[in-house]
């Protein structure tokens, strides 16, 4: 007797089966462009140090700062990293491409935070190298 089936193709067959039965599904996501703008915005910021401003053409826009908030002890620690990340974000919604920072402060028990971390500095704006 033959079969129209082998038992290797019935995996297959159900498989085929399944997503034919899944095919007025939709598939949403938070992924668009304004989300991806948002998330690598940080990176199109250099970070600066002091000494490195003196050969350099740039406008001050003005001050800056990031915060990392531990809001309760189920939370990870704040980071000085979380906040230089958050303020290269303010200084990008600035129009900057770069930031120094002055210093990150470390503070506990503050209104809503059982620790916090606050990086101080300033936004600028880069003339690119030609």
């Amino acid at each position: 007797m033959r079969t129209l089936f082998s038992f290797s193709s019935r995996p297959s067959l159900l498989a085929l089966t399944l997503l034919a039965g899944c095919s007025g599904y939709s598939f949403h996501t938070n992924l668009d462009k304004e989300n991806f703008d948002e998330y690598f915005k940080p990176g199109s910021v250099r970070i600066y140090e002091q000494d490195e401003l003196a050969d350099l053409n740039y406008l001050y826009l003005g001050t800056i700062e990031g915060e990392s908030c531990q809001a309760d002890a189920n939370q990870p620690v704040p980071n000085a990293g979380d906040a230089r990340t958050l303020a290269r974000r303010r200084a990008a919604d600035m129009g900057g491409n770069g930031v120094t920072f002055d210093k990150c402060a470390e503070f506990s028990d503050t209104p809503g935070c059982l620790k916090q971390v606050i990086c101080y500095g300033q936004a600028l704006k880069v003339a690119e190298e030609k």
